[in-house]
């Protein structure tokens, strides 16, 4: 019966989720954490098999999934953009030998871009921190507050290291559309086993159709596998 009722709720969300507007969104956020669980346990698989192998976490905040990149890869990056959560973060993994923290965003170039925090930012920063965002058309951030931050071309990234790379997270919010739109154009592509993308199409409808772009074309995808409904 369970079963039955999640997989008329994932038709029911993904009908409504092609509405335009706020109410296709919302339903689109509903169906994805409808997928969540299956997408964790995708990861755990992922990392089961990445035994000696490189991990990338994209937007790891203060570290947990690092941390648990940490526990099988040879050797894991951490990018974090934010001054404030990066110095948590080189806290919270001091410990780990394996782990190099990369104080950068990751997008489609190399630079210097305005990073944003929400308006309660200095009130809760642990919390707010999980919303910071290099995206400006972000719902819940406050351009006012902007601050520098260093951008690294994330595919020329990866040709750098001439490496495979066994498991890539992506929680960027907002940035992983960039990101993924010149990874599949790239020939770096074909050294990934898994990426695993928090997308934020609800909080940056001007990403939706981009969005809904990639999600089509990941669908088809063999190598790398690409799960679009991490959250």
């Amino acid at each position: 019966m369970a079963l039955r009722n999640t997989l008329l709720r994932r038709t029911k969300y993904r009908l409504f989720s092609r509405l335009p507007g706020a109410k296709g969104l919302k339903y689109g956020r509903k169906l994805r954490r409808l997928y969540a669980p299956e997408a964790q346990r995708q990861f755990r698989e992922a990392l089961a098999g990445a035994t000696g192998k490189l991990c990338i976490d994209l937007g790891a905040n203060m570290g947990l999934y690092s941390r648990e990149m940490a526990a099988t890869a040879d050797h894991v990056y951490a990018f974090e953009p934010d001054p404030w959560t990066v110095a948590r973060l080189r806290q919270n993994l001091s410990d780990l030998k394996n782990v190099e923290v990369v104080e950068a965003a990751a997008l489609d170039r190399n630079g210097e871009i305005d990073l944003y925090r929400t308006a309660d930012f200095e009130e809760a920063p642990e919390a707010q921190s999980l919303s910071s965002s290099v995206i400006a058309d972000k719902l819940n951030i406050d351009t006012s507050k902007a601050i520098k931050t260093r951008c690294i071309d994330f595919a020329e990234f990866l040709q750098g290291l001439d490496r495979d790379v066994a498991v890539i997270k992506m929680d960027i919010e907002g940035g992983e559309v960039p990101v993924l739109e010149r990874l599949l154009d790239h020939p770096v592509l074909s050294r990934i086993g898994h990426i695993f993308v928090e997308t934020h199409e609800n909080r940056i409808p001007a990403l939706a159709k981009r969005t809904r772009a990639l999600r089509l074309r990941t669908t088809r995808m063999t190598q790398p596998v690409i799960n679009m409904n991490w959250i």
